[in-house]
């Protein structure tokens, strides 16, 4: 009878509102902290796609760059950059500019070396429609 009055003793203290009310907040604390996790979770998942994109448009951009570096690296990359950054030509080559049509009628008129005879802005017509064309 001794071991059945302890259980009853232990049983009524297990059930009693203060040890369910302790188990409750307990419980409470333990689905609040997994919540937590849960979002932190999900956080660090959309900031890890975040990054793996960034790392795609980097390694992406290494390519381009490596790629730039290897067409560089040739004599063909270096004189064809060195043409389109600077105006230069080789020995026995000749660059030519081509400009809008008024700054080209302005120049024309200031050089007379051309062998064609010019008009400057304003000024009557003194060549033939021939020679005109044929300087244009």
């Amino acid at each position: 009878m001794f071991d059945f009055h302890e259980k009853r003793k232990i049983r009524s203290w297990l059930y009693s509102k203060v040890v369910i009310g302790v188990l409750f907040l307990l419980s409470g604390l333990i689905s609040v902290s997994a919540y937590n996790r849960y979002e932190v979770s999900n956080e660090m998942r959309g900031k890890l796609e975040a990054k793996d994109k960034e790392l795609q448009e980097l390694q992406q951009r290494a390519q381009l760059l490596e790629a730039k570096v290897d067409y560089l690296d040739n004599e063909r990359g270096i004189e064809e950059e060195l043409r389109n950054r600077f105006d230069v030509a080789k020995e026995g080559e000749q660059v030519v500019i081509l400009l809008n049509a008024k700054e080209t009628a302005v120049e024309a008129a200031q050089v007379p070396e051309s062998g064609v005879k010019s008009q400057q802005v304003g000024d009557e017509p003194t060549e033939s429609f021939f020679e005109f064309l044929k300087f244009w």
